[in-house]
């Protein structure tokens, strides 16, 4: 037994309300003798017969307001095994179905994918949906999307909202989406029994088996709805062609996230073949999707589960933001799985870097100075586009002036900071900018410590220790280690068999104890020495960036300086920092992307199209900026649910955005094991393909409360009739005598 409503099971305190009203209406007076009273008074038999219909009159009373109390909560009654699946005895009942949303259902083989046979699946349920069924959709893409809520009883709208489910992508989430199937049951349900229908390709990723956690937590939710629910899982798997190869473009990386018009970028990623067949297709580099002229180039043959990297070299003109994307072109042997056959990355197209070199040592002739060397490398002269505009100050000309229009800050061999310029460089991250720190001979540690580093409280991401080695000694005491060069600052830097970083000499450095976490997210260390000490130490502040190298960027410390990959070092370290437009980076799905629109739009323009990864087409709302410090207006999506590249069309040229996904590398794409369903049923009444394979038979539900209904009515003519007879008894005998004498 259960209810529906069993809030409504406090009615039953009503039942104590004719107790009351009789207690409250008894009359209490004396009884007088009166000799002549004795010829009016009821016989002992009479009174006994009153006496006992009034009790009865009281209980069924009582009854009636139980039975409305009961009827109000609607109790449903289980018992034996459920009708078939032909509804052939049944009532009516909630379901939800749980669409897949992860790319795996648009996997393709024998001219069918996943995501063609659940649709006529889905068509052919909703055909034979009794009268009173009411069904809800779920979305399980990278997170749990309802797209129909609550249930409803029109086909013609559970039709339209499959017909507008957007293609497969990503990865999928199955046990949060039936956590949000069981709200939607718990929440909105009203029919007596109910149902959760997952439609899926059968692998293993979306279920994630191995995280028992939350399948624990899945069957307490479970547990607490008020109806008898059961889960059917429909898996239509595909079997690939044979000769198909299923090509992958992965880890899309762009050299600068931000050139200068005319700017020369390298755009570099990975193919994999995930079988069976050998992979041998050309891949092709477009830039906002038109294909770069001469860009072709030939990958493989490819082993199923090889992996080749390609590079391209592009350069970008127009200002404004660009999508740089790697494409597998389409070959004549069938791609099982197209969607993901390109991946892309964002860069934007400004004017140079502005750039403030605080020079701490100064030096007497050319190429003498601590910011020398790393201000040929950033803004060669006689560059006719130059990627970042230098100006170098010295230490004592560091203040709030000198940083207005700056986007990043590098401090060389500075020996401290007075409090002022401590202000001017927190207010300077708080707005955005990137700092670089680079300790020198001059350095004093102490200092920075106190004031930049407080304990990991400030904003320097690690606390400067002893130093190693002597400055124009001359000889080497550490090597960068390419094998632990991570991010994307040193990450791509450390690839190949010998990395030319890995030759540079150190002759001497400060060792780094990077900040741990502090309810911020904690220091990075993206590069070690062969030593084991962090070379390149990172971390947000404010909502700019701040970099610590280990030592500084000119001849006295080592021979880096003369490396062949200085110059791409420098430039990809100072990029990073200066992470021009925030909302570039890819954000997770499900997470709001928020775009600046300078100029102000116009004061009629409420929303700009949005082009999703799937190619829909959405409408971003304009939000008005009422912080004078800020762009005029943002565009606004709130709910990006696709993995991928969205397009926004703003009125001053369109710029484009990235949202991520799971990581694409640890997709599970393997079929589910008979041990992996055995594991996922146990204990609750889970079914996959229409084979029930939980402990117990999912019980039938009987809904009681038309019957209490019934017997309600029923009641309220017993106690119409009981008072009608309690009333003629009491007034019959008096009605019946007649006068003395008559």
């Amino acid at each position: 037994m259960s209810f529906a409503n069993a809030a409504m099971l406090l009615g039953l305190l009503g039942v104590a309300l004719p107790v009351l009203i009789h207690l409250l209406s008894r009359r209490r007076v004396p009884t007088v003798p009166w000799g002549a009273m004795q010829f009016l008074e009821l016989g002992r038999r009479a009174r006994t017969r009153i006496r006992l219909a009034e009790w009865l009159l009281l209980a069924a009373r009582m009854l009636l307001l139980a039975v409305v109390a009961l009827a109000a909560a609607r109790p449903i009654w289980s018992a034996g095994p459920s009708p078939g699946a032909d509804g052939e005895g049944r009532g009516a009942r909630d379901v939800v179905l749980v669409v897949d949303g992860s790319a795996g259902m648009a996997r393709r083989g024998g001219g069918t994918s996943p995501a063609e046979q659940a649709g006529r699946w889905a068509s052919a349920f909703l055909d034979a949906l009794g009268p009173g069924d009411r069904v809800a959709l779920v979305r399980a893409g990278e997170r749990p999307r309802p797209v129909l809520d609550p249930p409803s009883v029109d086909p013609d709208r559970l039709r339209a909202a499959l017909d507008a489910l957007p293609p497969p992508a990503g990865s999928g989430d199955l046990p949060a989406a039936l956590a949000e199937a069981f709200r939607i049951l718990e929440q909105g349900g009203r029919n007596p029994t109910a149902e959760v229908v997952v439609l899926t390709d059968g692998s293993r990723g979306p279920w994630t088996p191995d995280d028992l956690g939350r399948w624990r937590l899945l069957r307490e939710l479970f547990d607490r709805l008020p109806r008898p629910t059961r889960i059917a899982v429909e898996a239509f798997p595909v079997a690939p062609d044979a000769g198909a190869s299923d090509g992958m473009v992965l880890d899309v990386r762009a050299s600068r996230p931000l050139v200068a018009p005319g700017g020369t970028i390298v755009v570099s990623a990975s193919i994999r073949n995930l079988g069976p067949a050998p992979l041998d297709r050309p891949v092709e580099l477009l830039i906002d999707g038109v294909p770069a002229p001469g860009s072709t180039r030939a990958v493989g043959p490819l082993p199923p589960g090889g992996t080749a990297a390609v590079e391209f070299r592009a350069t970008l003109r127009d200002r404004g933001s660009h999508a740089v994307a790697v494409r597998l072109v389409p070959g004549s042997a069938p791609d099982p799985l197209s969607s993901n056959d390109e991946a892309a990355a964002v860069v934007a197209v400004a004017e140079a870097l502005p750039v403030l070199l605080v020079d701490g040592e100064p030096g007497l002739e050319p190429m003498t100075g601590e910011v020398d060397f790393l201000r040929a490398a950033l803004a060669p002269r006689g560059e006719e586009s130059p990627q970042v505009r230098a100006e170098v100050v010295p230490a004592e000309g560091l203040d709030a002036k000198a940083l207005s229009g700056c986007r990043v800050l590098v401090l060389a061999n500075v020996d401290r900071l007075a409090p002022a310029q401590l202000d001017a460089v927190s207010a300077f991250l708080d707005r955005g900018g990137g700092v670089l720190v680079l300790p020198g001979d001059r350095t004093r540690a102490d200092s920075w410590n106190a004031d930049a580093y407080r304990g990991g409280l400030g904003w320097l991401p690690a606390r400067l220790g002893p130093t190693r080695g002597r400055f124009l000694g001359r000889e080497a005491v550490a090597r960068p280690s390419p094998a632990s060069f991570s991010g994307a600052v040193l990450g791509p830097l450390g690839r190949g068999e010998s990395p030319p970083l890995g030759s540079a000499s150190l002759f001497s450095y400060v060792t780094l104890e990077p900040a741990e976490a502090d309810g911020r997210p904690p220091a990075s260390v993206a590069g070690r020495l062969d030593t084991g000490d962090p070379w390149l130490v990172e971390r947000p502040a404010g909502a700019g960036r701040v970099a610590v190298l280990a030592g500084p960027l000119d001849a006295e410390g080592g021979t880096l300086p003369a490396n062949p990959d200085f110059v791409p070092f420098v430039h990809r370290l100072v990029s990073r920092l200066a992470d021009p437009d925030p909302g570039a980076r890819a954000s997770r799905a499900g997470e709001p992307i928020l775009v600046p629109i300078d100029p102000a739009p116009p004061a009629d323009l409420a929303s700009v199209p949005v082009r999703t990864p799937s190619g829909r087409v959405a409408a971003a709302p304009i939000d008005r900026a009422v912080d004078p410090g800020a762009p005029p207006a943002f565009a606004r999506l709130d709910d990006p649910d696709e993995p991928g590249l969205y397009r926004f069309d703003l009125p001053g040229g369109p710029s484009y955005r990235l949202v991520s996904g799971a990581d694409a590398q640890a997709r599970d794409d393997a079929p589910l094991s008979p041990s992996d369903r055995q594991a996922l049923a146990d204990g609750w009444p889970l079914a996959f393909s229409g084979e029930l394979a939980g402990d117990a038979p999912v019980p039938s539900a009987r809904p009681l409360w038309r019957a209490l209904l019934l017997a309600a009515l029923a009641g309220l003519c017993l106690e119409v009739w009981l008072t009608n007879r309690l009333a003629l008894r009491r007034g019959s005998p008096v009605s019946s005598m007649e006068p003395a004498g008559g």
